[in-house]
């Protein structure tokens, strides 16, 4: 075997697919060790193997199996350099927070249970979700309204939105509260006569 593909910093681990397992199976006992043995040292030393010693199908299971393998080593050698090359779709993600030549922070596996995804404002910091909406008491609408000098029926405006699901549309009510100062600017509604109501009789 000959080492072909030179990794410049020591790789510690890779990932062996359930494929892996089955296409090697697929070969016999004596060509199995070779194959096993073929694909760790190419993943973690970038070592070509001689398949010379290996039957057509052992030839053909390395040969499915090299691309994958070839895909994490330079996934690998990216994460050594900083990140994926200008113009991939991982080079998006920014790295500007992490220790400048700091190659520890810069492997592309993260470690178990972190998360990549982390919601951040412009300065860094976590940003903090809306808590979920409860409906308020009656208790508590008349307090507010009393506390801001509205003239609103606290229980209308509960039975409004209760009827509707405090649905506002067809968005879930966000803040109560907000609502109400809504109702304040609003005119009373009465209901609305039938034309029956005020059909007029038609004199001759």
């Amino acid at each position: 075997m000959s080492k072909a593909k030179s990794i410049s910093k020591e790789r510690n681990g890779f990932t062996f697919f359930r494929s892996f397992r089955d296409a090697v199976e697929m070969t016999s006992e004596e060509e199995q060790l070779v194959l096993y043995k073929a694909i760790a040292d190419y993943a973690l030393d970038g070592v070509e193997p001689d398949i010379s010693t290996l039957g057509a199908l052992g030839r053909l299971c390395w040969t499915a199996l090299r691309p994958n393998l070839e895909s994490g080593i330079i996934r690998f050698r990216n994460g050594c350099n900083g990140g994926a090359p200008v113009g991939n779709q991982n080079a998006r993600k920014t790295t500007e927070n992490q220790p400048e030549n700091n190659q520890k922070t810069t492997y592309p596996l993260l470690n178990e249970g972190e998360n990549e995804n982390v919601d951040e404002n412009e300065e860094g910091n976590k940003r903090s979700k809306r808590p979920a909406f409860v409906a308020p008491s009656l208790q508590e609408v008349k307090d507010y309204v009393s506390e801001k000098g509205y003239t609103v029926d606290a229980q209308r405006f509960i039975d409004f939105y209760e009827s509707k699901g405090w649905m506002i549309g067809k968005n879930k009510m966000k803040d109560w509260r907000a609502a109400v100062r809504t109702w304040t600017r609003r005119p009373d509604e009465t209901p609305k006569q039938t034309n029956h109501e005020t059909r007029k009789p038609n004199f001759l």
